[in-house]
């Protein structure tokens, strides 16, 4: 199981990877997305907020 700060991780890497493919591999972008929607929304987190968290802790 991961910790909070790993799953911030998480969704910096999946917000990234949607913005890299979404013009290439929309379907599997949207799907990154979806998930970073998710992981979010298990701390009480929207994508946005939780990337705020990540950038707080470097």
């Amino acid at each position: 199981m991961r910790n909070p700060q790993e799953d911030l991780l998480v969704i910096e890497a999946l917000v990234e990877y949607h913005h890299d493919r979404k013009a290439i591999q929309p379907e599997r972008a949207a799907r990154a997305w979806v998930l970073a929607e998710e992981i979010a929304a298990s701390h009480g987190l929207e994508v946005v907020d939780a990337l705020a968290q990540r950038t707080k802790l470097e």
